[in-house]
């Protein structure tokens, strides 16, 4: 695997929620004082009109998003994803969600990425809160440029429910095509012989296509599932492609707790015709708040190194029966 840039997510979101917002006037931006932090501050100088400025007042900033797509309009409630699923949620739950109403949620500064500024600005458990709530679309972009497919693909559509798109600060490999479309669900990325599944989603996409190939270099042939989206149904198709796995092993940035691996584990239990799982392995937090650190750091030490995913996956694939 040959990658010649690394970019931060967040700067495929703010490029293509501008250049949409500038054929669009649907497209309102609410802010909630870090978008320069999300490198969303050309937006609010070329479009005024279409930029709210709502300050250090999540709730507030959701509450105004549900009452303006109600409206017509095409509201972006975008701000660090530990503020907008908690602090917010209230908001989210009874106002956007209760009427399901189209508003795009961006959660900026996922998972470990934000590193240095600690468990008070990691979300960790933004996924099993947002998969919970009825109505809600998961997003889970891998890079830059499926980020900006992402945002493409929902906010020129309708926009008749709600959504959550989370991804990371840190500069992570930009491998997605730019042309590539963006499919809601899941794919298939990588097919082995059937009886090892890699199942993960975001950043760590990348991380697992290098594990991969590390893996058919030791003779052990795994399929790798790329989650792309959660709560509209469309994933779980992909993942009963491996119900017949000996192991299937999870991937993800999120407590293992509430995430897709449980999603995952259900999903494959629901139907009495297939085959049994000997073993479900979750790499991901567990069950701890985050700590300060450089997100390779901090992968290092959660399991979520290319390394340490590749050490766990040869020893599950040494150990099947």
């Amino acid at each position: 695997m040959i990658v010649t840039e690394k970019s931060a997510m967040r700067t495929g979101f703010a490029k293509e929620v501008r250049a949409i917002a500038q054929t669009d006037p649907n497209v309102i931006l609410l802010g909630c004082d870090v978008t320069r932090s999300l490198f969303l501050d050309s937006f609010a100088e070329e479009l005024p009109e279409q930029y709210l400025s709502i300050g250090i007042a999540e709730q507030n900033a959701a509450g105004i998003a549900a009452g303006l797509a109600l409206c017509g309009k095409k509201p972006v409630f975008a701000t660090y994803a530990a503020f907008a699923t908690t602090r917010a949620l209230d908001q989210i739950r009874m106002s956007i969600c209760y009427n399901n109403a189209g508003v795009f949620i961006a959660g900026a500064h996922a998972g470990l990425s934000v590193g240095p500024d600690g468990g008070s600005h990691q979300a960790l458990e933004d996924i099993a809160v947002m998969r919970s709530l009825p109505g809600m679309t998961v997003v889970l972009p891998c890079d830059a440029n499926e980020t900006a497919a992402a945002t493409m693909y929902y906010l020129e559509g309708e926009m008749d429910s709600p959504v959550y798109m989370r991804f990371g600060r840190n500069e992570v490999p930009n491998f997605t095509a730019p042309e590539k479309e963006f499919k809601a669900g899941a794919e298939l990325l990588h097919k082995g012989d059937g009886s090892f599944f890699i199942v993960t989603h975001g950043a760590m996409v990348w991380n697992c296509l290098e594990v991969v190939e590390r893996l058919e270099a030791q003779g052990v042939h795994p399929s790798l599932i790329q989650i792309r989206t959660l709560g509209d149904g469309l994933a779980d198709a992909v993942i009963r492609e491996s119900h017949s796995a000996q192991s299937v092993l999870v991937v993800e940035e999120h407590q293992v707790q509430g995430g897709v691996g449980e999603y995952v584990a259900r999903i494959l239990g629901a139907n009495d015709s297939m085959s049994p799982l000997s073993n479900i392995t979750c790499i991901g937090v567990n069950s701890v708040f985050g700590q300060s650190g450089t997100p390779e750091e901090l992968y290092q030490l959660h399991g979520l190194s290319a390394d340490k995913i590749f050490t766990t996956a040869l020893h599950l694939a040494s150990n099947r029966s």
